[in-house]
This record gives C-alpha cells, sequence and structure tokens, in this order.
C-alpha cells in the first residue's frame, strides 16, 4: 500500500527517524493520500516500505495515535482517525 519510502528517511539527519516516518504519513492523512477510516499496513510492512526497525514505526504511530491521527484496535489493526 506504501510502497518504498526509504527516500524519504534522513538517518544521518538531524531529525529523529521516528518522527520523520510520523511526518511522513500525517502529511500523507492530512492531504487525504491517505483517507479517514483506511487501514495502515502491519508495523513490519511499514517498517520494511521505510527501511527502520518495527520500534521506530511503532514509536511513530504512539505519537501519531497521541495527536488523534490514528486508532488502534488491538488486534484489528490501525486506521486512520475519522
Amino acid at each position: 500500500m506504501l510502497g518504498d519510502r526509504r527516500d524519504r528517511i534522513d538517518h544521518d539527519g538531524p531529525a529523529l527517524v521516528w518522527q520523520q516516518v510520523a511526518d511522513d504519513l500525517r502529511a500523507d492523512i492530512t492531504a487525504g493520500r491517505l483517507p479517514r477510516g483506511a487501514r495502515l499496513p502491519s508495523y513490519e510492512d511499514m517498517a520494511d516500505s521505510y527501511g527502520v526497525a518495527g520500534m521506530t514505526v511503532r514509536r511513530a504511530i504512539r505519537e501519531l495515535r497521541a495527536e488523534g491521527v490514528v486508532v488502534v484496535v488491538v488486534g484489528r489493526g490501525t486506521y486512520v482517525a475519522g
């Protein structure tokens, strides 16, 4: 669903990697590329898309969840809040 997003992450830049992932997902949600109610890929699939560790994706999703951007339904997945 997300495709290869490795080029969107600057591992050597000043921004934390999890923040870059969160910012990228937030931008797609804000722009409507990820519409309300859309199910995000699994953490493992997102980690592969971004070329980062699974814990990095978990931290990014935790931030987006705290902001109310996504909703995590245990056992079902992560969805764009709507």
